[in-house]
Formats: structure tokens, sequence, C-alpha cells
């Protein structure tokens, strides 16, 4: 079995997860022990608590209790993780406000506020996981209000930009951005005298 569906692997990835939200939040400098318990109390950490635990349940098919725990996520933190999400070591939510999330990633997934990620048709925490999921690799960053939809597969340590809608594969290593539009002035007619 792998860790996420033994209780040992699911500490394992809890670790990891503190130790990557330590690091994000203190920049790597040593901090005192009663500061890093501290960090236990982020929603960031929330988060990762609620959903591993969620995942383990659903994992061994217990989904009415997995959606329960998925539910108290979304009530106490706001995110939405489905409980069939298998998320590598190192999830990172900073800011978890209307985060949604109905994929499989790698290590090291960064979700900033307002990102949806999922399949075309969403699906209820007490549902199958579908397969139509996303597939995000490893250290990828879904910017702020960016939506991710369909089966697509975000390269390893590609960022999905601000706002952008991504419905086809990004490659490893890529940003995504929206193009940026000029804003012009109405156009005077020629030949008119400006002034005075």
């Amino acid at each position: 079995m792998s860790d996420h569906g033994t209780l040992s692997g699911m500490r394992r990835l809890l670790a990891a997860d503190f130790a990557r939200i330590l690091h994000q939040t203190t920049g790597g400098k040593p901090t005192a022990r009663l500061r890093r318990l501290m960090h236990l109390l982020l929603p960031a950490m929330q988060v990762a608590i609620l959903h591993r635990t969620a995942h383990l349940l659903h994992g061994r098919g217990w989904r009415r209790s997995a959606a329960l725990v998925a539910d108290l996520s979304l009530r106490f933190t706001g995110a939405s993780l489905h409980p069939g999400s298998r998320v590598g070591p190192g999830l990172f939510v900073p800011h978890p406000a209307r985060v949604a999330f109905c994929a499989t990633a790698g290590a090291d997934l960064t979700l900033l506020p307002g990102t949806l990620v999922g399949p075309r048709d969403w699906v209820l925490p007490d549902q199958p996981f579908p397969a139509d999921g996303p597939d995000l690799g490893d250290g990828a960053i879904v910017g702020a209000h960016a939506a991710i939809q369909g089966s697509v597969a975000i390269g390893a340590g590609a960022t999905v930009g601000i706002a952008v809608c991504s419905l086809r594969d990004v490659p490893a290593g890529t940003v995504t951005m929206i193009a940026q539009r000029q804003v012009r002035g109405p156009r005077r007619p020629q030949g008119t005298i400006h002034g005075r």
C-alpha cells in the first residue's frame, strides 16, 4: 500500500506538509518550538490535516465519513478538496478561501485563493472520484482565481497564472498568463485642432 492508504503513510504526508508550510512561512529560518507548534493552527495546515483524513477514509470505502470531513474542511477553512483527490507530500494552500480541487497532483502542490481544479462536470464529495480530472505534476502552482478543467495534464514545475482558465495541457516548467490587452482612448478625426 502507498502512503495514501495507511495511517503511518498519512503521518508521513502530514509531516511533509507541515515542513513545507513551516518553510514557506518562516523562510527556512530556525524558530522556537512553541512557534513551530502554532503553525499547526494555520488554515493551510488545517486544510492538509482534513484532506489527508478524508482521503484515508475515502480509500477505505467510508465515503460518507470522508464527505463529512471534507464538508468540515469547507466550513472551517473555505477549501473544498474531493476526498478521492490524491495529492503528494508538501501540499500548500496558504489562503484556502474558495479553493475547489478534484484532481490528482504530485509533490509540493500550491493552490492559491479562488482556484478551481476539477473535471468538466463537478462531482460531490460522497460520489466516486471522476476519471476525467486534471493531473498536476510535482511543484505545480495554480494562481489566484485560476481554473483548470477537464482531462488535462499540468507538467512538473508549471504555473497557471492569475485568472487563467486552462482547458489544455501545460508543458513542464512553463508559465501561462492572460495576454496583456492594450487600452486605447477614442480616436480623434484627423485635421482637428486641439487646445484653446
